[in-house]
């Protein structure tokens, strides 16, 4: 469960990315993360999911270093025994901003879950500071973690429970479920029957899955905010009015009506408490070649 914030705080950002597969789509979404971290007086910490020397988490460090944040520093969990020191617990507390790096997400969780590294994740985000997962590991910002499974090609995917895999987050959000399985593809259409499968278990949630290169932010008003290149699928079950889920075998086709879909471009709003999608407000100022200047 997410942590209580307490009385003089303001809920952090929670920031989901999708797959950095270009450099310019890498450095929009860094720049993202680098302005709800603080900027120049940022103190980033980098959490690997897989190993912490990572590609990935080297040229993280590299380019907030080049950003000229006021320190970088990585958090390295080797077994469950050092997610219980109190220095690590220390250096958490200090940062304004936690990047947890893609890798695998299932390792991560099972380290960190229970222990006061993961509680002070969560607190770290009731007391204001941003979380941001990036790829695959973007799920265990989730109490519902969707894990990365087999699927067969999208011609062939039929709507079956098999689809996706439950397992428990480190719980910073509680009401969004997020999918970015590779296997699965990186187009959207191939996301929106896993989600489907998601929301059939548990109408609470809110599915969400990300374009490559692109992101999306819950800030503390519950109005999630979508930004990068590509798009963002929401799968919203609140108004579900039936699903079959219950009565189908592991492989056996079921039926849910009453879903909502919406897929939203950069800029665009969805506001989790009310359950609304709203479109960027006009501009009186002219967009063309300014893209590239835009943090979303």
């Amino acid at each position: 469960m997410p942590a209580p914030v307490p009385p003089g705080f303001t809920r952090g950002p929670i920031i989901f990315m999708g797959p950095l597969t270009e450099p310019l789509g890498f450095e929009r979404m860094m720049q993202s993360f680098w302005d709800e971290a603080g900027g120049y007086g940022a103190r980033i910490l980098i959490a690997p999911t897989a190993a912490p020397d990572d590609p990935l988490v080297e040229r993280c460090r590299r380019w907030l270093l080049d950003a000229e944040v006021e320190s970088v520093d990585v958090l390295s969990i080797a077994d469950r025994r050092m997610a219980f020191a109190s220095e690590l617990i220390t250096r958490i507390e200090s940062a304004t901003g936690v990047m947890i790096t893609d890798g695998n997400p299932l390792r991560f969780v099972g380290v960190l879950g229970g222990t006061p590294v993961a509680q002070a994740i969560r607190r770290a985000n009731a007391r204001g500071r941003v979380v941001c997962g990036v790829g695959r590991s973007a799920s265990v910002l989730s109490q519902h973690m969707i894990l990365p499974t087999h699927v067969a090609p999208a011609p062939e995917i039929q709507l079956t429970s098999s689809l996706i895999r439950f397992a428990p987050g480190l719980g910073i959000v509680n009401r969004v479920a997020f999918d970015c399985d590779e296997e699965a593809g990186t187009h959207l259409r191939t996301h929106l029957p896993r989600l489907l499968v998601a929301v059939a278990h548990n109408p609470f949630l809110i599915g969400v899955a990300l374009d490559p290169n692109t992101g999306a932010v819950i800030y503390a008003n519950s109005e999630l905010e979508v930004f990068g290149a590509g798009a963002a699928l929401i799968v919203d079950g609140w108004q579900m009015e039936e699903t079959t889920l219950y009565a189908a075998a592991a492989n056996q086709p079921f039926r849910v009506s009453g879903v909502e879909i919406h897929t939203l471009g950069s800029g665009y709003t969805y506001n989790l408490d009310l359950h609304q999608a709203k479109s960027p407000p006009a501009s009186e100022i002219p967009q063309a070649g300014y893209e590239k200047f835009s943090s979303f």
